[in-house]
């Protein structure tokens, strides 16, 4: 009797303190997209994707009533990768496109995108520059006849019963990097930072200005950059998750090993696209998040 009441014990304390730690389950598999499709197209669940387009940035977002988010668009040489991707969730429009900011590893497919699907709202920093990418991309808008509307700080979008609010650029910075578009996610009381490729100097501007930014899952600045992800910016924002999106052997050193001491310093899960593929963040009506990664 004595030992039957102890279990109990123990998988009450257990359930307790998963509640606490918002219920946060961790899963593999290796048919990615066939075996989860289902869940990922729920119409409860808020899914976000961190594809795996190697060295570059490309999230994509899928609200409780399945309208899609997209932002950035990973470099040229993933193009098949993430035009797929849209491909196997069905996307037929994209709700929001958001491009960080204009360097080819988070815009080169852009102009494919813009050309390919029906785009009711394009936001972007309102930084320019020369490059090809760049210019494929104004032309692609401009031949879709489609506004460019500027990320302006705590402009708030709902789409669905997820919110996304711009926290910066809350200056005119004269780096491309520190220029990027930066977004925190929420639905059923989880959050989500999207934070480009920003620097440490960003951060601080971020935490003196922002009031909370407490995210459960953080998307990693600039691929892991020695550059960024400051202990002051981690403790602000508390994540039990880090993505961080990145190429294998790229020439950067990225993600760097003082990033990497700086998460595990504070017990931050890690999770990379090198290492995991393709991974989802699903976060359900109840509170639950829940990852799945692709190996």
């Amino acid at each position: 009797m004595k030992s039957k009441l102890l279990v109990a014990v123990v998988l009450i304390t257990v359930i307790f303190f998963l509640f606490l730690s918002g219920c946060l389950y961790l899963f593999q598999n290796s048919n990615f997209w066939e075996t989860n499709s289902a869940q990922f197209l729920d119409k409860q669940v808020c899914s976000v994707f961190f594809l795996d387009v190697g060295q570059g940035d490309s999230i994509l977002i899928k609200t409780p009533g399945n309208k899609f988010v997209l932002i950035d668009s990973g470099p040229n040489s993933a193009e098949q990768d993430v035009l797929q991707t849209l491909d196997r969730l069905n996307v037929k429009k994209l709700d929001v496109v958001i491009a960080t900011h204009p360097h080819e590893d988070h815009i080169g497919n852009m102009d494919k995108i813009i050309s390919k699907y029906d785009i009711e709202r394009f936001y972007t920093t309102n930084k320019t520059t020369n490059t090809q990418t760049f210019e494929d991309m104004l032309n692609a808008l401009k031949k879709k006849n489609l506004k460019i509307s500027i990320a302006k700080p705590f402009d708030r979008l709902t789409l669905n019963g997820v919110t996304l609010t711009f926290l910066s650029p809350l200056k005119d910075y004269d780096d491309l990097n520190n220029s990027s578009v930066v977004v925190m996610l929420e639905f059923a009381g989880k959050r989500v930072l999207f934070t480009g490729d920003i620097s440490k100097n960003v951060e601080y501007d971020i935490v003196r200005n922002v009031h909370d930014i407490k995210a459960d899952v953080l998307k990693v600045s600039h691929h892991g950059s020695y550059a960024a992800t400051s202990s002051l910016f981690l403790e602000k924002v508390n994540p039990k998750v880090a993505i961080i999106s990145v190429g294998k052997d790229n020439p950067y050193g990225h993600p760097h090993s003082s990033t990497i001491r700086r998460l595990e310093k504070f017990k931050v899960k890690i999770f990379t696209t090198e290492q995991n593929g393709n991974i989802a963040a699903l976060m359900f009506p109840d509170g639950t998040l829940k990852l799945i990664t692709q190996r």
